[in-house]
């Protein structure tokens, strides 16, 4: 709150967005701008309007009017006076009764007895201009948010799954912390590497889009690691993730800015107004522990949505949600269903027995069940299943390599040519133009690749509906540094 204030911010916008008014119906709307039109000229504390809760009120708010006592009874009266010029136009008898009845004050028996006619008249002229106005508002209030919506939505990477499965509890846990008015402003979702946490991100974050809680919401996903495949420092990281979410915010205006400069000006940005940030893939410890302790202090009303597979320590006022593998009902229906849309007819209707087997083997890591049926277009179940049982496996990163080791022998040479690349490809993912220059593929092999490495969940769709970008997991970008490209350098 002190940093907001030198900075000469408000803590909070007057205007605040409500999860409430996401399913305001027309009812509601007019029963807050009648309430609206009875209180004209009264003062009330902000907040406490009915229709403190519109975006509309954005339009009629002014800057310099913020700080000032009683800026939310200037924007609404300003809102229905604009409301009632239009209505004017449609409802001149209407709008004089409205004006008469609650801004001039006048009761009815001296409106009635101005316009020569019944109290009884009055009062239907009134009730019909009210639900003309109501409409009016409604219509431009819904506008706004369909273009509010969408605008957020086009901020999102491409889904990492076509249907989501499992971590029910947890996905209702977390869209409950995201949609508080208050505390946590830190969140984390921790677990091992393929267990599902940027998949959880994204769906609990489309969950509360409807809501509008936030006005903005930037999707960050930093390229944590050097080309030696050794960690990223995490002053370093840190200072990328800024870097990537000024870009985002201000792509024309951020380029070359001291970081300093770029943190202060971030702070004034989401001190001023909602922004959800989400920041996916962080894997270190010092990682973790810098940036929720870094960014506290950009926090509140803007909230930071982090993955990690390390846990923060505690140190700082941060909400933490540990994913464990999904459980055996879960594993099956994704895996069944992963086994549909690839076209594995006999996989996706295969008996409990069967789909027992592979749970087995691979536990209830989404990545690795993916991959699993994946294999099994090229090579039989029970071979798959034998291979990974006799490796004796024991950390969750050997049942990993085995996997991609059996997926690597599996590829056609052009799709192997462009794994081997995608190392060089930065987090965010590649254009397909980028992707066919570092494989020095022909344009036949390179689709042809791109289809194959899709199918075989090695390869994911990222970027946003606009630009379609290209990357790899984490997991399967350390086997390529560590055992392919290692492999073919001896």
């Amino acid at each position: 709150e002190q940093n907001a204030i030198a900075l000469g911010v408000q803590k909070r916008p007057f205007f605040m967005y409500n999860i409430l008014m996401s399913a305001i119906n027309q009812e509601e709307m007019q029963t807050a701008v009648h309430t609206a039109l009875v209180n004209w000229g009264k003062l009330s504390e902000d907040g406490l309007d009915p229709l403190a809760n519109l975006l509309l009120l954005q339009n009629h708010s002014h800057p310099d009017e913020s700080k000032l006592p009683f800026a939310l009874n200037r924007a609404i009266d300003r809102l229905l006076l604009e409301n009632l010029d239009l209505l004017a136009e449609q409802d001149e008898i209407g709008t004089r009764v409205l004006q008469s009845r609650f801004l001039d004050g006048k009761i009815t028996r001296e409106v009635a007895q101005e316009m020569y006619a019944s109290p009884d008249q009055v009062n239907r002229w009134q009730r019909a201009a009210l639900t003309h106005l109501t409409q009016i508002i409604y219509s431009q209030e819904m506008s706004l948010r369909t273009e509010l919506k969408q605008k957020i939505e086009g901020r999102l990477p491409t889904a990492p799954y076509s249907q989501f499965f499992g971590f029910t509890q947890a996905r209702q846990a977390l869209q409950g912390q995201l949609l508080q008015s208050g505390a946590p402003w830190i969140i984390v979702i921790t677990g091992i590497g393929g267990i599902g946490k940027t998949s959880l991100a994204d769906a609990i974050v489309r969950d509360i889009l409807p809501s509008l809680t936030y006005r903005e919401l930037c999707w960050l996903r930093v390229n944590d690691h050097q080309m030696s495949g050794e960690p990223l420092p995490p002053e370093l990281a840190y200072e990328a993730a800024l870097s990537t979410l000024a870009n985002q915010l201000w792509p024309e205006s951020s380029q070359g800015e001291p970081i300093t400069h770029l943190e202060n000006r971030l702070r004034q940005a989401l001190k001023a107004a909602p922004h959800l940030i989400i920041i996916d893939n962080l894997e270190t410890t010092g990682q973790i522990e810098l940036f929720t302790n870094k960014l506290a202090a950009l926090a509140e009303p803007s909230r930071f949505l982090l993955t990690s597979r390390a846990r923060p320590s505690g140190k700082m006022a941060v909400y933490t949600h540990s994913l464990q593998e999904l459980p055996l009902d879960d594993a099956e229906s994704l895996l069944r269903h992963h086994a549909a849309i690839i076209g594995l007819t006999e996989l996706a209707t295969a008996d409990a027995q069967t789909i027992a087997s592979i749970y087995q083997v691979t536990g209830g890591s989404p990545l690795a069940l993916r991959l699993v049926v994946s294999l099994t277009a090229v090579l039989p179940l029970p071979q798959i299943l034998n291979d990974l049982s006799q490796s004796q496996l024991g950390p969750v990163e050997e049942l990993y390599r085995h996997i991609y080791w059996q997926a690597w022998r599996t590829l056609t040479p052009p799709a192997q040519s462009l794994l081997q690349a995608m190392p060089l490809v930065a987090a965010s993912g590649a254009l397909p133009e980028q992707m066919q220059a570092i494989s020095n593929l022909e344009a036949s092999d390179f689709w042809s690749a791109v289809r194959e490495l899709t199918a075989r969940s090695l390869l994911e769709v990222r970027g946003t509906i606009q630009e379609r970008r290209y990357g790899i997991h984490r997991l399967t970008e350390a086997f390529l540094n560590t055992e392919i490209i290692r492999w073919t350098e001896m």
